[in-house]
């Protein structure tokens, strides 16, 4: 923990001895942060325990003011999250280098950077500054996007807004004094220096036009600070920036080399085939004129069109690391200082012919590693296609009403940066939906292929939920604007995949750890290599000596062929496309799955899911769509209906569970309430509720739940139990609510449920691809067996009336027998399991609990609206859900098996390569690497490894047959469903069994296959 310190400064009379104050401090080490008031003449310093106070107070006394230190205590840490721009990463030695140096900085939690996003999320206590200050002493550039506050993340809005006219410190006052008396701010601090207003606020309570009125009130012009716009980041995810240099380098390079090569390669065999005799122009003694024309040619080449990768190596021999561009930069300046003292030799001994030069490897060099970066680039930036469509589906302006409380008022169209809660937006057909609301006015379809990967355009009336980002298709609607800014839900899904695609598979270790030392064992080897082929060649008898190295003219032995070898070397070897194996699939591959409605919040989760062999499905809201409504209900005794539909309102009214919600939509459509009062309710987790209510002066007890629950209470007249218990034992999906009331049994209420309607075929394409399937039920006995049947999960491998404990120890317990299980539920009790289980997997329309929990996040479901009377309604996309989970597996055990490859093809090609370029083949064979086909090579490699992830995008959702399971596969007997948690007796074996098609099929599978 730091400390926090308190100075009281004298002397300070304008805001330049502010900064000179401010500047003084930060340079001490271990100070983290600065804040100077001249109004009150105070400074707080945050700084590390090795800085005494009395330190600060020297260092301020040392310019010339007064100090003093009033109090110094320790800070109370405030957790911050910043995002950083890097540029200049080309590399996993660079990604390396830049994750060192940001976890040296004192105060940093977690760092996580991206090479393809060029991205850093940094999790710290200290200032912000320090991080870009750590990137940029790296070599790299930094840019901080911004940084959050974690409170302020969870519970309010962050806006930074940049200011013009300010002057003085009074002027920052009077803003921070104006913008902290509007209701609603929380914190509002202006720098001067930067002209900068960072202000937190409850945007429940006021908005950023709000703000930006007060502060313009004040006589100040106030404009949205965005560091990275949408459109910046766009051409950030791209390449635009990238692309563009390298295209440019590219066609460069080949203007100023291709003559170099048309003389060294093309020009000779001209000759020779029409017989022209060229006879060299002397300029001076050793000097020929071809030879000075390749010599400048070859030097802007190198030191202009190369020079960023003369930088990039400077940066990384600073600070130790090795990178891709150093060993070009060797191989060619090598190359460069051989034909450059090749040329003041000829001088030197007065030549008579043109000094044998190099220039033309270089210059080919480059240009091959330049198509190369360009082409990459290219492919890079398709990788990234995915979050680039959701980026771009916030519209950049809207039209709002500017009475929010009059339809009829005049519209006018700002900013969709702009837009406050409460808002009301006017949504033209074609439009975008800026932010996530209601629909109050209008009817509708809307598009939300983007956000849930349904293709069918979704209905939209009164009461309807809309998502920014979706497109209104066909009639006008008005939308009043719920949630803003970060929090809505195509905010949340791009931070989701952007997590995900910047967070690194476990794999990638093995990645980093080579490339950790490759580029200083690639030199050795390089070094090795030219010793050994000089040892060998002087050391053999001439007529002994390989043809490759004798001049055919002379039957001298060519030095610079020997150093071609070694330069083969360095130029063949590529640590680019270890570096880009597996974060150019993660990104496809996260990125498709968030097309087609998949969330995948991380790298390693794909490595997870490639793994499992056993799906436990949930049933309420998983297997059924969990929208119940009442289709039956049975009371008994002298109580009257109307009481205890009122009563069961009343205890149900706030509940979030399924159960309860259909039971207050069932009470409210049958009769007018009376005004029961809730005095005490006690949720039984599992089994239902029990309350204390109270009616005209009469107390009642209720409990309300599950046939378990009444078996633990003390009831009356038990024998009305058990005769409706005896007339509800068959088998059926749906679900029974029991009533007691003063310990008087009152009688039940069904509730209907509906299996979704792609489960059953969903269970069966799993059972077909070989995984084991269960079922974890809360729910009794007879709709466990219903639900199994209808979908057809084996009977042995069904849990019923499992409590959230019981969920979880089933899960550890397949996890001690050998299976890799992958969980799939929505509900609060449904959380730990989530988290136990190898992979966790729920729907959207679920609790933000089990949301949280997950993995993995399937948006496929459909949400249904309510109709007029309260019943709910059911209506049905395409998909209901479990499809997902399918097409989840298969595209996480895809990317995974892409990333692997991309690993074998890094790998073997390094391990081919690099002995063909030693010279391993010079002795049987005669045959070599020239350092230009080399440096093709190399380019190729990374190609090959961007454009195999590419593949990924070819990926479609699995077809599934929506058949429903034959009767035979089930058969009704009372020991094979397993109300106790004993996984011993599952029938996985069973469960696991595919079909003839499938094992014959797996017979014949390539020996690719198999090693996957």
């Amino acid at each position: 923990m730091s400390l926090r310190t308190s100075l009281h400064i004298d002397g300070m009379t304008c805001s330049a001895c502010t900064a000179a104050v401010e500047d003084c401090l930060r340079q001490i080490d271990g100070v983290e942060a600065v804040q100077v008031a001249l109004i009150t003449e105070e400074a707080l310093v945050e700084h590390s325990h090795a800085v005494p106070a009395s330190a600060l107070q020297h260092a301020v006394e040392d310019i010339g003011f007064g100090a003093r230190v009033i109090a110094s205590e320790d800070a109370a840490t405030e957790m911050r999250t910043s995002y950083i721009t890097i540029g200049g990463m080309t590399c996993s030695s660079c990604v390396n280098a830049v994750t060192d140096a940001l976890k040296k900085v004192d105060g940093v939690q977690a760092v996580q950077v991206s090479l393809l996003t060029e991205q850093a999320t940094v999790t710290h206590t200290c200032e912000a500054s320090r991080l870009c200050e750590a990137v940029e002493d790296c070599g790299f550039e930094a840019n901080l996007l911004e940084t959050k506050n974690e409170q302020a993340i969870n519970d309010n809005e962050s806006l930074a807004l940049k200011i013009y006219g300010m002057t003085c410190s009074n002027c920052s006052n009077s803003i921070e004094n104006a913008v902290m008396k509007l209701d609603g701010v929380v914190s509002c601090q202006v720098a001067l220096a930067t002209e900068e207003a960072r202000i937190v606020y409850d945007t429940n309570r006021t908005g950023i036009r709000k703000i930006m009125e007060v502060i313009e009130d004040c006589g100040f012009d106030a404009i949205l600070n965005s560091n990275l716009d949408s459109a910046s980041q766009l051409d950030l995810l791209l390449k635009v920036r990238d692309v563009a240099y390298w295209r440019q380098t590219f066609l460069k390079m080949v203007a100023f080399g291709f003559p170099i090569f048309f003389r060294h390669h093309i020009w000779p065999l001209m000759a020779m085939i029409l017989h022209v005799h060229w006879t060299p122009i002397v300029l001076y003694h050793g000097l020929f004129l071809e030879t000075l024309l390749e010599f400048c040619l070859g030097s802007y080449i190198q030191f202009w069109l190369a020079r960023r990768f003369y930088i990039n190596s400077y940066k990384a021999i600073r600070h130790r690391n090795g990178t891709m561009d150093l060993l070009i930069c060797v191989s060619t300046t090598t190359v460069y200082v051989y034909s450059t003292c090749s040329i003041l030799n000829a001088i030197f001994h007065d030549s008579q012919k043109p000094a044998s030069v190099m220039f033309d490897t270089s210059a080919m060099l480059f240009i091959f590693v330049s198509l190369g970066k360009w082409i990459e680039s290219k492919a890079k930036g398709n990788t990234s296609t995915a979050l680039s469509k959701l980026l771009s589906l916030t519209p950049s302006m809207c039209t709002i009403l500017e009475n929010p409380d009059d339809l009829n008022s005049p519209q006018k169209e700002i900013s969709t940066d702009l837009l406050q809660k409460n808002d009301v937006v006017v949504l033209h057909p074609g439009g975008k939906v800026p932010a996530d609301g209601e629909c109050i006015y209008g009817s509708s379809e809307v598009d939300e292929a983007l956000l849930t990967g349904e293709s069918l355009p979704v209905v939209k009336r009164i009461g309807s939920k809309l998502y920014g980002g979706s497109i209104n298709v066909a009639s006008p609607l008005y939308m009043r604007v719920e949630v803003i800014g970060e929090k809505t839900h195509l905010s949340q899904i791009v931070k989701l995949v952007r997590d995900a695609q910047i967070t690194k598979a476990p794999v990638q270790k093995f990645a980093d750890v080579i490339a950790g030392k490759f580029v200083i064992t690639i030199l050795v080897l390089s070094l090795l290599t030219f010793i050994f082929w000089c040892v060998y060649i002087f050391c053999l008898p001439a007529d002994k000596v390989p043809a490759y190295f004798v001049d055919s003219d002379t039957g001298n032995v060519v030095f610079s062929r020997i150093l071609q070898i070694a330069i083969s070397v360095v130029v063949v070897a590529c640590p680019c496309a270890l570096g880009l194996a597996a974060p150019t699939a993660v990104m496809v591959g996260t990125g498709v799955g968030a097309t087609n409605g998949i969330l995948i919040k991380g790298a390693d989760i794909l490595e997870k899911a490639s793994g499992i062999n056993c799906v436990v499905f949930d049933k309420t809201g998983t297997i059924t769509t969990g929208k119940m409504r009442v289709s039956n209900y049975h009371f008994i005794g002298d109580m009257d209906e109307k009481l205890v539909w009122s009563i069961v309102h009343a205890i149900e009214h706030d509940s979030e569970h399924p159960v309860g919600k259909a039971l207050v939509l069932g009470a409210s459509a049958r009769t007018s309430l009376l005004a029961v009062e809730v005095t005490k309710v006690h949720n039984i987790v599992g089994l239902g509720l029990e309350a204390q209510t109270r009616l005209d002066g009469q107390d009642y007890n209720v409990a309300i739940g599950n046939d378990q629950l009444m078996k633990e209470r003390k009831i009356d007249n038990l024998a009305d139990f058990l005769d409706c218990c005896t007339h509800l034992n068959n088998p059926h999906i749906s679900t029974f609510s029991h009533i007691l009331v003063n310990d008087k049994y009152i009688g039940y209420v069904e509730l209907a449920d509906t299996v979704k309607s792609d489960a059953s075929g969903t269970v069966s394409a799993l059972i077909d691809r070989g995984f084991a399937v269960a079922m974890v039920t809360g729910d009794n006995v007879q709709t466990a067996r219903a639900v199994a049947q209808a979908v057809g999960i084996p009977l042995m491998n069904v849990f019923a009336q499992a409590q959230p404990d019981d969920k979880l120890r089933v899960v550890d317990q397949m996890q001690k027998h050998g299976l890799k299980v992958a969980f799939v539920g929505d509900g609060i009790n449904d959380a730990p399991a989530l988290i136990q289980a190898d992979l966790g997997m729920t729907i959207a329309t679920g609790t933000d609990i089990a949301i949280e929990a997950a993995d993995v996040v399937l948006l496929s479901s459909v949400q249904p609206d309510d109709d007029d009377d309260g019943i709910a309604l059911q209506e049905y996309g395409r998909k209901d859900g479990t499809a997902g989970i399918l097409a989840a597996l298969d595209i996480s055990q895809r990317t995974f098996r892409s990333i692997k490859v991309n690993f074998v093809l890094a790998v073997v090609y390094n391990l081919i390569m690099l002995p063909i370029a030693m010279g391993l083949l010079i002795i049987p064979c005669g045959l070599t690497m020239n350092p230009m086909i080399a440096s093709a090579a190399m380019a190729c490699s990374s190609v090959s490894v961007v454009f195999n992830s590419l593949r990924l995008k070819s990926w479609k959702m699995p077809v599934l047959d929506n058949i429903r399971v034959a009767e035979e596969r089930v058969e009704w007997a009372d020991d094979q469903v397993l109300s106790s948690m004993d996984v011993e007796k599952m029938d996985v074996i069973d469960s696991k069994r595919a079909s003839w098609h499938s094992r014959l099929l797996s017979r014949f599978k390539s020996p690719y296959e198999r090693l996957f």
